[in-house]
């Protein structure tokens, strides 16, 4: 039996939350989201501490290497007033991670995992106007800093938009917001050792997620990808809502 441990994980366990970041990390660098929708349900079965500080400290790296990669393509007309309505949802989402149960926090990553599939799927358009961008800022401030999922609210906004384009520019929104979050977890007491350790054993492997999105985004199209990602996400957050209850 293998008895070593890594960030406190057994070696497997470790092995295993490295690799569905990697996968996590180069989806969200090829779509715009899914680091936190396909990763965040399964870190939080095998260790808590992962979400969502784990998950949200390793959304910033990847999301400042894709919007500086795909710049050209950034739509800044709305980006802050989706900013603008981030700053409160990140105050409340603090407020509510400070004072859940690790059981309640993981139904709240499986509910809003399994919201961000329904969304995905829907055929309705919604319009990025200033008050939808602030909302959804909002609403991402909240899931993104009590979670660690703050995009599918501004994914169902801009998810009928060009590719590219959705993709820096919410690559542009989770860079600055994410800094918010982790400002607002540090104030909230959230950020310890642990946490730390944890996110220095996956961010070499967010990295190497985004490399790959680099070399395979030319070659394999999106909306192939998309319906297996979905299926993942909505499978994964079933596991976690079963093994929570």
């Amino acid at each position: 039996m293998i008895a070593a441990t890594i960030a406190g994980l057994w070696l497997p366990t470790a092995l295993a939350c490295v690799a569905l970041t990697y996968v996590g990390a180069a989806v969200q660098a090829t779509l715009g989201i899914g680091l936190g929708m396909l990763a965040a349900p399964v870190l939080a079965l095998l260790d808590p501490s992962f979400v969502p500080v784990v998950v949200v400290i390793s959304v910033l790296p990847l999301s400042i290497a894709v919007a500086v990669a795909d710049r050209a393509h950034v739509q800044t007309a709305g980006i802050g007033m989706a900013l603008l309505g981030r700053v409160p949802g990140v105050v409340v989402g603090a407020f509510l991670v400070a004072r859940i149960s690790d059981n309640l926090l993981s139904v709240g990553v499986a509910v809003v995992v399994l919201a961000g599939v329904a969304a995905s799927i829907t055929v309705r358009r919604f319009q990025p106007t200033s008050t939808a961008l602030f909302g959804a800022g909002f609403a991402s401030g909240i899931t993104g800093t009590a979670v660690g999922i703050g995009g599918p609210p501004m994914a169902l906004t801009y998810q009928h938009d060009d590719r590219a384009r959705m993709r820096s520019s919410l690559s542009v929104f989770f860079g600055v917001g994410t800094i918010l979050s982790i400002g607002a977890l540090t104030l909230a007491g959230q950020i310890g050792r642990h946490e730390l350790e944890l996110t220095a054993l996956v961010l070499p492997a967010v990295m190497l997620g985004w490399w790959t999105s680099r070399v395979l985004q030319h070659r394999v199209p999106t909306e192939a990808i998309r319906p297996i990602v979905l299926a993942l996400c909505a499978f994964s957050a079933v596991a976690l809502l079963v093994q929570t209850m």
